[in-house]
């Protein structure tokens, strides 16, 4: 195979990959928000409690392990070696995940107490078969993404979360029709994720059966393989999951908090189900900045391969500057419209205060996400696994105490915290290569674009509810979301073109906007 041609396989697999990683991630959280209108706040809450669980063990199996395994791949000439290292990095799998599946069937009533909600015992257990398919998933999609085939990665993640996503809102439908108690529907709903886990494993094996593999050299390559596998490893699936273990820390702390606070039981577990909305926003505002950082990891890693220094330095920085552009227009825009998003999205305007602070968190997810990137790309993992522990360790230590204070409120600045404690690590670990990524003259532009931005659509969504035309609350609202977010686009990319914020190739970098010059004649 020429150089070209195994570049245009890269490119093309690099977009199949993004586009069916983009597919996925949209689905998955898009079906929370009809989910959560069927099942309620408690059933949301339910749901919510168990399925951080859920996603650190599909994030392993989708993202982290899979990009570490294809490394060796590539790195590993021989095709039988190549085999001979996915079956000694599936053993270790298989050790890991047999522990992790123990842990959940055998501790699961341990680990619900200490959710102070032992009724969630039943599904924690459901989720737990799921890891009895992570080792498979995850060498197989690593192997064939080491042989630049993405189809079987691709494939199976769409595969796994349209039968995830079916199966929940078939149970939520008859858990509703048939007046299930939560924790049941609960378990059945967290039951989808061992059956749409095995699905995607099917996809994946028929590929495996359709190309048909080398002999295994049976060779000891990689004698340290486990402490990579822990390590660089360990980092990669860090960084894909940062936001679920901090989810994950509100599983434990938040309710037992509230209860320190003062509220009752019922009346924990209703609020905890109103700031799970919030996860929901942030996911889907990170879909963009997700796929923009998955596509540009391949050009990152060439340029540094080939000592490409200037190449690399105007990649980063793009990305760097772009992606945390369009996280600040995305949290302003979703802080300011929040009351309408809320009642639109979930029928009530409940914690808009807590929901919209939470949702700030996708500026520091993204940066965080952004410089991780930039350090894999030159094979650096240890500054990012130190910033990570130190800001879960944070949220560890400051997530209940806050909400003891400050209510459910204290959460969401909680896990802002964490995430600047980390962006702080990194930064402080890998002061020379994340030197100069962001411009200090750019920030104070896009801060008084956004500033703008803010208070006229603000001002255009109390304008349109003081006229009082409709009764409705929730089509009132969505009527402003209708009329305030192209306004809100209108001004933010006005605003940019105005202060000259963008440079051409930050502009290009922008998704949908390159067509947009194109068309104008701009280019």
């Amino acid at each position: 195979m020429t150089n070209k041609s195994r570049r245009k396989q890269v490119l093309m697999g690099t977009l199949l990959l993004t586009v069916s990683s983009f597919i996925a991630k949209l689905l998955s959280a898009v079906y929370r928000i009809p989910f959560q209108n069927m099942v309620g706040n408690i059933g949301f809450y339910v749901y919510q409690q168990v399925y951080p669980i859920y996603g650190i063990g599909m994030t392993f199996a989708l993202t982290g392990l899979p990009v570490f395994i294809s490394k060796l791949v590539v790195d590993t000439k021989n095709p039988s070696d190549q085999v001979a290292v996915v079956y000694r990095i599936q053993t270790i799998l298989i050790l890991i995940s047999a522990i992790i599946f123990g842990v959940l069937q055998f501790g699961a009533s341990f680990i619900a107490f200490q959710m102070a909600d032992p009724r969630l015992a039943p599904v924690i257990k459901s989720v737990s078969w799921m890891f009895l398919w992570v080792p498979f998933l995850a060498t197989w999609r690593g192997y064939f993404q080491g042989q630049m085939n993405m189809r079987p990665t691709a494939y199976s993640q769409v595969v796994e979360q349209v039968v995830r996503v079916s199966f929940i809102l078939l149970v939520a439908g008859w858990s509703v029709k048939s007046v299930v108690d939560p924790y049941r529907m609960g378990r059945l709903a967290m039951f989808s994720a061992p059956i749409a886990g095995l699905c995607a494993l099917l996809v994946v094996l028929w590929h495996v059966k359709q190309v048909g593999l080398p002999h295994s050299s049976h060779r000891k390559v990689y004698r340290h393989l486990l402490i990579e596998t822990l390590t660089v490893g360990g980092t990669l699936c860090l960084v894909s999951a940062v936001m679920l273990l901090l989810q994950l820390v509100d599983s434990f702390s938040i309710v037992s908090g509230l209860r320190e606070y003062g509220y009752q039981l019922v009346a924990a577990q209703n609020i905890k189900g109103i700031y799970d909305r919030s996860q929901t926003l942030v996911q889907l505002g990170m879909v963009i900045g997700t796929a923009s950082v998955t596509a540009v990891l391949p050009s990152l890693s060439v340029a540094y391969a080939h000592q490409q220094a200037l190449t690399f330095e105007h990649i980063a920085k793009t990305n760097v500057r772009t992606n945390l552009a369009l996280s600040l227009a995305m949290s302003i825009g979703l802080f300011t419209l929040m009351p309408e998003i809320n009642r639109v999205l979930f029928a009530t305007a409940q914690l808009n205060g807590t929901i919209g602070v939470y949702c700030l968190s996708i500026i520091f997810a993204t940066v965080l996400l952004t410089n991780s990137t930039i350090l894999q790309s030159r094979n650096q993992y240890l500054p990012t696994m130190i910033a990570i522990i130190c800001g879960f360790v944070t949220k560890i230590g400051i997530n209940k105490f806050l909400v003891i204070i400050f209510g459910i409120i204290g959460a969401s600045i909680a896990t802002m915290i964490s995430l600047i404690v980390m962006i702080v690590v990194i930064r402080l670990l890998s002061h020379h290569q994340l030197a100069k990524m962001i411009s200090l003259k750019q920030i104070i532009k896009l801060a008084g674009v956004l500033s703008v931005m803010a208070v006229i659509v603000r001002s255009v969504a109390i304008l349109l509810q003081s006229f009082q035309l409709i009764k409705s609350d929730r089509i009132e609202s969505l009527i402003v979301l209708v009329v305030c977010i192209p306004v809100g686009i209108i001004i933010f990319l006005g605003g940019c073109r105005l202060l000259q914020v963008f440079s051409l190739r930050e502009w290009l970098a922008i998704p949908m906007v390159s067509k947009f010059m194109k068309f104008k004649g701009m280019k």
